[in-house]
């Protein structure tokens, strides 16, 4: 591929999605790439590529996404750009208008079955709004990769458009173990990732109620949830059994994944975008050999049941969740069994040999 001037859209903060930035440290090392996002936090890092981060005057409903895409086109308007890069619905009527004013090919990135996600549940006008979005541009979209098969047959099967699969897998590196005194002698569950409803989170809190073991859930993340589950904790005056962390950089999550003793990634099967999901955090705990529960949505059971890095569980209710945590941390021989299992299945879901498919996908530009 000759090097291309590529302009990415993503309506994250930037150095959080670690999705869009691998993509984008993929393509800046043939080309050049700007990313240009919203400015949610203080975060940067070091990276091969150019970021524009805009400050919006709202971050919340359908004014964002119109300001966004607002914002974007304009920008993208003084911009010289061969490529446009859309990650997800929520950035692609920028990139489609722009991708004709500028004669710019553009490339779709959906991280998510946008419109089957959670947050349309229930929701008849926006999710109406965005099908039809979907149902006018999909269609004419030449190139385009999403994060599992189960979206792209669903893409195929309503638009006749295949998309490629590159599948949001860890670099793989090694991290240093944290060191925080707040958790020595302490058997530490951990969830990372946002904090949005159906993952889990609120029963894990309850659960820690009826724990035996001697641990601390640990919570590093964000999102709507955020304030309910601090007003659990004070509920049930947990203050001592549960801490959240906050937003912080990958790469300071990761190193707090070292010293976890559990992993937690209980997404339920709510809409069709969760069921087909790969949580990115089942394969974060797998490079980490942290021991995992999960419910088993479709592809992560394919893979627990494949490869036995990882621990399927039912619950109904925190009771029961507190019997499951306290039954895995209890077991150190399947602990121990697990994390072999992980040790030997990690090289399988690595972040190079998603590039083969980009690599696919952009040579066809």
């Amino acid at each position: 591929m000759t090097q291309k001037r590529i302009l990415v859209a993503v309506t994250s903060d930037v150095y959080s999605d670690m999705r869009t930035c691998k993509v984008a440290d993929f393509l800046s090392q043939a080309n050049d790439v700007k990313v240009v996002g919203r400015n949610t936090s203080s975060f940067s890092s070091e990276q091969l590529f150019e970021v524009k981060r805009f400050r919006l005057l709202f971050n919340r409903s359908f004014l964002f996404y119109l300001e966004f895409n607002f914002r974007f086109f304009f920008y993208g308007l003084f911009q010289r750009v061969d490529i446009l890069v859309a990650n997800d619905l929520d950035t692609l009527l920028a990139c489609y208008l722009l991708s004709k004013i500028k004669k710019a090919t553009l490339v779709y990135d959906s991280h998510e079955y946008f419109t089957e996600s959670v947050g349309l549940q229930n929701r008849p006008l926006p999710k109406k709004i965005w099908t039809l979005l979907e149902q006018w541009i999909l269609p004419k979209i030449k190139h385009f990769y999403t994060v599992s098969q189960p979206i792209s047959d669903a893409y195929f099967k309503k638009y006749k458009v295949r998309a490629e699969i590159v599948r949001n897998f860890p670099v793989l590196t090694s991290y240093t173990p944290i060191q925080d005194e707040r958790f020595e002698h302490k058997k530490i569950i951990l969830y990372q990732g946002v904090l949005n409803p159906h993952r889990g989170l609120e029963n894990t809190i309850e659960a820690m109620r009826y724990l035996t073991s001697d641990a601390i859930f640990v919570i590093i993340g964000y999102g709507e949830l955020e304030t309910t589950l601090y007003d659990l904790i004070q509920k049930h005056q947990l203050q001592d059994k549960v801490c959240m962390l906050g937003k912080m950089p990958y790469t300071t999550m990761m190193r707090y994944t070292q010293i976890a003793h559990l992993g937690i990634a209980l997404e339920e099967p709510v809409g069709d975008s969760f069921r087909f999901s790969l949580p990115n955090k089942v394969f974060d705990y797998i490079h980490s050999s942290l021991p995992f529960l999960s419910l088993g949505t479709p592809e992560v059971r394919k893979i627990i049941e494949q490869y036995g890095n990882g621990i399927l569980i039912n619950y109904n209710n925190p009771q029961e969740l507190a019997k499951e945590i306290d039954s895995a941390l209890n077991n150190q021989e399947l602990l121990n069994t697990i994390q072999q299992k992980q040790q030997e299945s990690k090289h399988l879901f690595t972040w190079k040999q998603e590039c083969t498919v980009l690599n696919k996908v952009y040579d066809e530009i």
